[in-house]
């Protein structure tokens, strides 16, 4: 599994750089983002278009990542609940359980018996 994961980095550094290389003359176009809402107007300083490409690609896998994690912690506690609530009926099942008055003996234990 683990060179199947390299081997996807692998290929899609590799698709990666060609796009780049492909598109270059496109993605060295400066590019100033807008935004217009409720009357006010904020504009970015003009930046290369494979860095907006760039950073947003950083931001999904920041957002990405801290999801995952947040989605971890939650069943890692729902996994300790559960693991609780086991622990408690097993409890509760022995507890039920009818005890014996008496342990059954092993096979050595009964020929000693028998021959004192």
């Amino acid at each position: 599994m683990r060179y199947l994961k390299v081997l996807g980095l692998v290929a899609l550094f590799f698709f990666s750089m060609l796009f780049f290389v492909q598109n270059h003359d496109i993605l060295v176009q400066e590019l100033a983002l807008e935004l217009k809402v409720f009357g006010l107007h904020y504009t970015t300083e003009a930046v290369p278009f494979y860095l907006v490409i760039l950073m947003a690609f950083v931001i999904g896998s920041l957002l990405c990542t801290l999801y995952f994690f947040l989605e971890r912690v939650r069943l890692s506690k729902q996994a300790r609940q559960l693991k609780k609530q086991v622990e408690a009926l097993e409890r509760e099942a022995a507890a039920l359980r009818p005890k014996t008055v008496e342990e059954p003996y092993t096979t050595a234990e009964s020929t000693e018996n028998i021959q004192n």
